[in-house]
């Protein structure tokens, strides 16, 4: 029997790097391109958390819609293969942009999910970006304290973190890596 990639009604970490340590987003632009993509092949299929695109890596908390039907990793594929050709299109560039095809982890307890909500909001601070975790724009923390439109299950997470703190104080609560450490060895 083969193994689905995606499952319907499931939740997955999903990230990527680029190969050799290549930037993967050079410019603004860049980040805009890959969320217009992301728009049109994800969105449709999946209920996005929280994501994060750095210069050379990418992280994505999503849970595919119950009534996904068919392939629900092809929409993924496309999003990475789309990105690749237009960003090698546009670098006169030629071959693999991405490390993998699909990396993903099941978040399958609730504590797991909690912890990678807020370390996919905190990534581009862990890793140097910005000192405060709102000064990144290409991240999902803005989307998800913001009251505008955006594409964070906002309202779906506020639920989940009822504790009495707003949204922004979850995100920036310090996020326990040894717990994240630990789900992954479970995985």
């Amino acid at each position: 029997m083969k193994t689905l990639l995606l499952e319907p009604g499931k939740c997955y970490h999903i990230y990527n790097r680029a190969k050799n340590g290549d930037p993967l987003f050079e410019n603004e632009e860049a980040f805009r391109f890959f969320m217009r993509l992301y728009r049109t092949h994800v969105v449709p299929v999946a209920d996005t958390f929280a994501y994060c695109l750095l210069k050379d890596h990418l992280h994505l908390l999503v849970r595919i819609k119950s009534d996904a039907s068919g392939s629900v990793y092809k929409p993924f594929a496309l999003l990475f293969n789309a990105y690749a050709k237009g960003y090698n299109n546009h670098n006169d560039r030629q071959g693999k942009l991405f490390q993998f095809k699909l990396k993903r982890i099941e978040i399958r307890k609730e504590r797991y999910f909690y912890e990678m909500v807020r370390y996919i909001n905190q990534n581009a601070r862990k890793h140097g970006a910005i000192d405060v975790d709102s000064q990144y724009r290409f991240s999902s923390y803005r989307a998800t304290i913001t009251s505008a439109p955006s594409l964070i299950c906002r309202e779906e997470l506020a639920k989940f973190f009822a504790n009495g703190l707003d949204l922004a104080e979850n995100l920036s609560a310090e996020v326990d890596e040894k717990m994240i450490k630990m789900f992954l060895l479970e995985n």
